[in-house]
């Protein structure tokens, strides 16, 4: 008695291996039939799907000007003498980042993000302590783009300190030629104009 069962499997099991040789008797096809084959399994149809191109690089000559933070502008301080004990509060920058989107034309779309700190000295105590962070964006000698932002945070009682983060977007460079420099700083009360300097981040 023979077993049908086994026969079909046997021919299924031939069957697929001439698939994958891609040959088994059939002269017809040849490379072509193979491909046709492939695009079949790869892309539902006897032809493959036209190439997508890549749009181009908004500028591939731009880079995203680096941070720099102003003289004096790293940090502000509250206290009634020179001495260190006299120290009420103090607001610090510990890290800058920014991200560029070219828009062409030499401008771009500017997004700032700064991590920060208060500190409590031992002539403080708990609250809110602020500061005024104050950002430039300034073309050769002109400025094109300015913001300015509080930062800063409260501390509760049993605490010495508290971070902050802050960060600030749509922020437009309008075309131009020429160098740009962002310019970001710390300052008690109002906004202020940041004196360069040649710390860089």
């Amino acid at each position: 008695m023979i077993d049908v069962t086994s026969r079909r499997l046997h021919w299924l099991a031939a069957s697929m291996l001439c698939v994958g040789l891609a040959g088994c008797g059939s002269s017809s096809g040849g490379s072509g039939g193979m491909q046709s084959l492939t695009n079949m399994v790869m892309f539902q149809s006897s032809t493959p799907p036209p190439v997508m191109e890549l749009p181009p690089a908004e500028d591939d000559n731009f880079n995203c000007p680096a941070v720099v933070i102003a003289e004096g502008g790293a940090a502000v301080r509250a206290q009634s003498g020179a001495d260190s004990d006299t120290l009420r509060h103090q607001i610090s920058i510990l890290n800058i980042a920014r991200e560029c989107k070219p828009t062409g034309n030499g401008g771009f779309g500017l997004k700032i993000g700064v991590e920060g700190r208060v500190l409590i000295g031992r002539a403080g105590g708990a609250g809110s302590y602020y500061a005024t962070l104050n950002m430039q964006v300034l073309r050769n000698t002109a400025v094109v783009a300015r913001r300015a932002v509080r930062v800063g945070g409260t501390i509760p009682a049993g605490q010495g300190g508290t971070d902050f983060t802050h960060v600030e977007d749509g922020i437009v460079v309008p075309p131009g030629t020429g160098e740009v420099e962002i310019i970001i700083g710390l300052s008690q009360g109002g906004a202020a104009t940041p004196a360069r300097s040649r710390r860089r981040r």
